[in-house]
């Protein structure tokens, strides 16, 4: 745990802040790649990063308050500026949202734009989690397996045994990213990797909620947080899309060629 980097001429450099900028720049850095290598406009998703880094900051904090209102209501002014934490979820639906707009207004096809991005998505969140790890947020609970780790004793946990769930989430979205870009060079239709990237971080997200410690909202009556409330209508919505574009492009092989 190192929240704070290093101090420079009374500037504090945060890890937590640092390790996302980090993940934006490789995360753009893969997508143009990937995206010279589909043979698109480079130029395109260069002009579109600063609205996915507007929109996902804006709506993972904006997930952040939703989440936890109490501390927006406390305070309104200055949780904006400066209390509160980041929701991925909803730096993921901001993203997406902003990409949507993006898309149409350059009349750029959007899942086709979106199967660029969604495997560098992946491998950012990757390296956005080491942040978390490093600020002390977003822990794990108690447990007595040989991988635990310890955050010093001033921490939450006063020095417990808990998972290290940040790492877990690093790793499966690692894993995760290389499943996408195996999917995508094989893919039988456009948003076949945009949909498969909501189902697999959906289940990923899912199931780390059991191993996390830090402070959740949850449904009493189920006994699942909100986050995998979340997780399980990413997870419908990418069954449901994959399975409407699949018809959709079995259907149209079906149909007679038109008549010249």
């Amino acid at each position: 745990m190192c929240p704070l980097l290093f101090e420079l001429s009374g500037i504090k450099i945060y890890a937590y802040g640092v390790l996302v900028a980090l993940a934006f720049l490789v995360g753009f850095a893969f997508i143009a790649q990937r995206a010279k290598q589909a043979g698109d406009r480079v130029d395109d998703y260069t002009e579109a990063l600063i609205w996915f880094i507007i929109a996902g900051i804006g709506g993972a904090r904006l997930f952040y308050f939703i989440w936890f209102p109490a501390q927006f209501f406390s305070d309104p002014l200055g949780s904006i500026l400066s209390k509160g934490g980041l929701v991925w979820y909803g730096g993921v639906i901001g993203a997406f949202l902003a990409m949507a707009i993006y898309t149409r207004l350059r009349k750029i096809p959007l899942l086709r734009f979106a199967d660029i991005v969604a495997p560098a998505a992946a491998l950012g969140l990757a390296i956005g989690r080491i942040g978390c790890l490093l600020a002390g947020c977003c822990y794990g609970a108690p447990c007595d397996l040989p991988l635990a780790i310890h955050y010093p004793l001033q921490h939450e946990t006063h020095g417990l045994a808990v998972h290290p769930a940040p790492l877990y989430e690093t790793v499966l979205m690692v894993l995760v990213t290389f499943v996408l870009i195996k999917l995508d060079r094989k893919k039988p239709f456009e948003g076949f990797t945009t949909w498969w990237f909501f189902i697999l971080a959906g289940i990923v997200r899912f199931a780390l909620e059991f191993v996390r410690g830090d402070q959740l909202v949850w449904s009493q009556e189920l006994h699942i947080s909100a986050s995998q409330w979340v997780s399980l209508g990413g997870i419908a919505l990418g069954a449901f899309m994959l399975a409407y574009l699949s018809r959709k492009k079995q259907s149209s092989a079906k149909q007679p060629p038109a008549l010249v």
